[in-house]
């Protein structure tokens, strides 16, 4: 759900399911090849299944002939956040699956190596990927450009920019996150959202964020892997600086506080998004964590 490939999510479906083989190592020290055809359980757990199968130490991806996209941010002061994440929200709700899109609260660090006008400053941003010409881009975004953003980043790029879309830190940075799945991001969600995190809140985080799926990444397929598609129609992330045991102590109970007030949406966890202990069961269908567990005993029964 991340980088380049995760913003062509809605479109071409999970990206776990763009992939054609894997190259594993296993807990025995077998070096093998793992496709539809070769190995074909292994491959299933592999793709969206987790780590704990073996050691994937290449993989072979389906590529789709696209040279550019219309893509960038909409940034506003976080004081309008509740105004723009409803107003998003809404925006979402019959969108074609060319668009892709997130809403998300942004606190910028007063770091030197960040541009002037970001820097330092706490913003509430709309950032999306339109498969499509400007035109038709600028057409979708028309609703969201009517509450008059600060600063709007849009145009056509090519995939490889999709990298930096999201503004993460190229270097390594010392963090720490947790996320969920949302059964739907209504008013009433939001406001929770604010209350627990928002700009009043002093929040420890960097960035909360809420990210629409639907579209393919809904739609299961034999061919597909263990996860097959996600059910929620959106997801959340937050992260923030975790340099020290107190910072990650003060960023983890944000989270959890978020996670609270959103409870009444709840709609389980993602594991990429999944970043502390929890029910695994919960992350799966219940024949397909069956299945997991059958395949764990098979290639690693020590664990």
């Amino acid at each position: 759900l991340g980088g380049g490939a995760g913003w062509m999510i809605r479109r071409f479906g999970l990206a776990a399911n763009s992939i054609r083989a894997a190259e594993v190592v296993t807990a025995d020290g077998r070096q093998i090849r793992a496709d539809a055809d070769s190995e074909p359980e292994l491959f299933w757990a592999l793709r969206g299944g987790g780590g704990s199968f073996g050691i994937v130490t290449a993989l072979e991806l389906e590529l789709f002939p696209v040279g550019e996209l219309y893509a960038g941010v909409l940034f506003w002061p976080q004081e309008r956040a509740a105004e723009v994440l409803k107003a998003w929200r809404e925006w979402t709700a019959d969108l074609p699956e060319e668009m892709t899109s997130l809403g998300r609260l942004l606190n910028v660090p007063p770091l030197e190596e960040i541009p002037e006008p970001v820097r330092g400053r706490s913003f509430v941003v709309v950032e999306a990927v339109w498969l499509g010409d400007e035109a038709g881009g600028a057409e979708q975004l028309a609703p969201l450009r009517e509450l008059g953003p600060e600063m709007d980043t849009f145009a056509m790029i090519p995939p490889t920019g999709l990298a930096a879309l999201h503004m993460d830190p190229p270097q390594p940075v010392p963090g720490a996150g947790d996320g969920m799945l949302l059964g739907d991001f209504p008013a009433a969600a939001i406001d929770a959202l604010m209350g627990a995190v928002g700009p009043a809140t002093n929040s420890p985080l960097l960035s909360v964020e809420v990210r629409h799926l639907g579209g393919a990444a809904a739609r299961p397929h034999a061919e597909h892997g263990c996860l097959a598609a996600i059910d929620a129609p959106y997801a959340l992330y937050a992260v923030g600086m975790a340099a020290d045991p107190e910072m990650k102590d003060a960023v983890s109970q944000s989270i959890v506080q978020m996670q609270t007030a959103l409870g009444p949406w709840d709609a389980g966890r993602f594991l990429n998004f999944t970043e502390r202990p929890g029910e695994t069961a919960r992350m799966f269908a219940d024949d397909a964590y069956r299945r997991l567990r059958e395949i764990k005993s098979k290639y690693d029964p020590d664990n």
